[in-house]
């Protein structure tokens, strides 16, 4: 039976090549890596944004990074084969280089937040998350969190659909950090997302036709007041006619008894 420190290092051994990779292909827009042993040999997919400057003229420097991850790693016979991203906008790892890049030609880093997360949303990516932080405006460090969507943050669910990447940028004032997390489209995706806004919908629909309801009965409530009042004052007009004729039926009479 394998012991637990056997997959210890194999992760840890996954995650230094890992990190070789994105120093070596840096300039390249290094998204991540596949890694798949076999008996033949090791397999290694790796996923850029320009593919030309991992390979190099007629396959030198793919070659020369092969050798290197067999001597350094201890890979048995690596196969190293380079896929093109499709679409860069949902690999965080590219975007986040992405704005390294801008950062360090002297951008202000809100209108580069904002522009990266429009770009990503356009896309079609169904939450985004960027933080930028370290020495940003002042000598005091600080953060600045850009936010669109619905982004799951915990759970197994936030785990299996939401990616994420960071990295590093030197600049005149210091070191500043930038994570970004991009949740693409999904259609699992959308079925746990659902549930919590439809709810919301259907209390706010609910609390509307509650204060509907209030309203009509306040309405019919003040009609009726006024309708009583109305009653009230038109009887107490006709009270007062009915006085007033009996005083003059009075005077009548007394003035056919003088004359009599």
């Amino acid at each position: 039976m394998p012991r637990p420190s056997h997959f210890l290092n194999k992760e840890l051994k996954k995650a230094l090549l890992d990190e070789y990779f994105a120093e070596t292909f840096r300039s390249a827009g290094y998204g991540g890596l596949d890694l798949v042993q076999t008996p033949i040999g090791t397999r290694i997919t790796i996923s850029v944004l320009r593919p030309g400057l991992v390979i190099g003229r007629r396959g030198a420097k793919i070659k020369a990074v092969s050798e290197e991850v067999e001597r350094r790693f201890n890979y048995n016979n690596p196969v190293i084969s380079v896929v093109e991203v499709q679409v860069p906008e949902f690999e965080p790892r590219i975007m986040a280089w992405q704005i390294a890049r801008s950062l360090a030609r002297g951008y202000r880093y809100r209108r580069v937040g904002y522009w990266v997360l429009r770009s990503i949303r356009e896309a079609g990516a169904r939450g985004v998350e960027i933080v930028i932080s370290g020495k940003l405006r002042t000598v005091r460090s600080r953060f600045e969190k850009f936010t669109d969507g619905v982004l799951l943050k915990s759970g197994e669910v936030a785990e299996r659909f939401v990616k994420k990447g960071k990295t590093h940028v030197l600049l005149k004032q210091g070191m500043v950090g930038i994570q970004v997390a991009i949740a693409p489209p999904d259609p699992e995706y959308e079925k746990y997302i659902g549930k919590g806004p439809k709810k919301l919908k259907k209390k706010a629909e609910e609390k509307v036709e509650e204060e509907k309801v209030e309203v009509e009965e306040v309405e019919a409530k003040a009609e009726e007041k006024v309708e009583v009042e109305k009653a009230v004052e038109e009887g107490g007009v006709e009270k007062g006619g009915g006085e007033e004729g009996g005083e003059a039926s009075k005077e009548e009479e007394g003035e056919e008894a003088e004359e009599g």
